[in-house]
């Protein structure tokens, strides 16, 4: 067995595939209609569509779950902030940076499943190693070997 990915419902898949490529910066690869997929694995239904395939009415589907998220990262992490600043979003708490130095944000989407964008963790390792911190500091920080904080730096 192979996963291929998450697929999300959605209300209204036109609102919700502009989100999407619009703020997270992603594809589409094949539209079908009521069902997107995008690049990264990520696939959108429509809630319609979703349970007829299921039989579910559509009291079964409870949005604004907050038990999962969909994971992306990003290379220029304070340029996407500032990106996103001046859209219509809304975020899931403040900003943070983890114990590790990562970078993140929080994100709904219009249906109110929670995006998280992370710093990309090359970035990071790089901005972190030009504050001072040695490979060996980095690799405690980050719970990273040696080696793999080393082949990050690249």
């Amino acid at each position: 067995m192979k996963f291929r990915g998450p697929m999300l419902v959605v209300k209204d898949i036109e609102i919700a595939k502009r989100f999407y490529t619009e703020v997270i910066g992603v594809r589409v690869i094949a539209d079908l209609g009521e069902n997107a997929t995008l690049t990264g694995g990520l696939a959108l239904q429509t809630e319609s569509s979703w349970s007829t395939f299921t039989n579910c009415t559509s009291d079964f589907f409870r949005y604004h779950g907050n038990d999962a998220e969909m994971y992306f990262e990003e290379e220029d992490f304070d340029g996407f902030l500032k990106r996103i600043s001046t859209l219509d979003v809304e975020r899931v708490g403040e900003d943070l940076e983890m114990p590790w130095g990562q970078k993140v944000v929080r994100l709904y989407d219009p249906d109110k499943h929670i995006i998280e964008i992370g710093e990309d963790m090359k970035v990071m390792m790089k901005r972190l190693h030009g504050t001072g911190l040695t490979v060996d500091q980095l690799a405690e920080k980050t719970f990273m070997s040696p080696k793999m904080v080393e082949r990050m730096l690249k």
